[in-house]
C-alpha cells in the first residue's frame, strides 16, 4: 500500500510517452491503493494528475480550478491530451519558423557580399 501511495503522489509527467499514458499509470496506482482499503476520492486523483503536470499545462490547471462544474477523469484526460497535441503543433511551427528565418539571413548575407565585390 505504501508503495502505491508513494508512486501516486510522487510520479511526475516526464514527457516520455504521452500524457494519456501518464494519467493511466496514475489511475492504476490509485486503483491499487483503493483495492487495499485506502479510500481516496476521484477528486483527489484529478488534483494529483494536474499537480504532476509541468508548467506548460498551467492553462489547463487554471481552467479546471476556475470552473464551477467538475470534469470527470475521462474529460480531464481528453482536455489534457488535446492541450499536449496543441503544444506539439506549436513546437513544430516554432522550429519551422526559426529554420525559415535562418535561411533568409543566409540569403541576405550572400546578396550583400555579392554587391561588395
Amino acid at each position: 500500500m505504501t508503495t502505491y501511495l508513494k508512486l501516486l503522489t510522487t510520479t511526475m509527467y516526464d514527457r516520455v510517452g504521452g500524457v494519456r499514458d501518464h494519467i493511466i499509470k496514475l489511475k492504476h496506482y490509485f486503483n491499487k491503493a483503493n483495492e487495499m482499503k485506502v479510500e481516496l476520492s476521484e477528486k483527489f486523483l484529478k488534483w494529483l494528475v494536474l499537480e504532476s503536470l509541468p508548467a506548460s499545462f498551467d492553462t489547463v490547471k487554471l481552467t479546471f480550478n476556475a470552473l464551477k462544474e467538475e470534469w470527470t477523469l475521462e474529460e480531464l484526460m481528453s482536455i489534457v491530451v488535446q492541450h499536449e497535441v496543441s503544444m506539439k503543433k506549436n513546437e513544430t511551427h516554432s522550429i519551422a519558423l526559426v529554420t525559415d528565418q535562418g535561411s533568409n539571413i543566409k540569403k541576405k548575407t550572400s546578396t550583400q557580399e555579392f554587391w561588395r565585390l
